[in-house]
């Protein structure tokens, strides 16, 4: 569950970032959103990596 959660929190903050190339306007928000999503879904990486192994 960590796993797939983990894979698409990323998915997400790696799609806002590259939106933020389009809206120059937003690109604070964009980021700041972005940088959330990332940083959540490395640590459920993190954290699903011991019950991987």
């Amino acid at each position: 569950m960590f796993g797939a959660l983990s894979v698409v929190s990323i998915g997400v903050g790696s799609a806002l970032a590259y939106v933020t190339k389009s809206h120059p306007s937003r690109v604070e928000t964009l980021e700041t959103c972005a940088g959330a999503f990332l940083i959540v879904g490395l640590g459920l990486l993190g954290a699903a990596l011991p019950h991987l192994a």
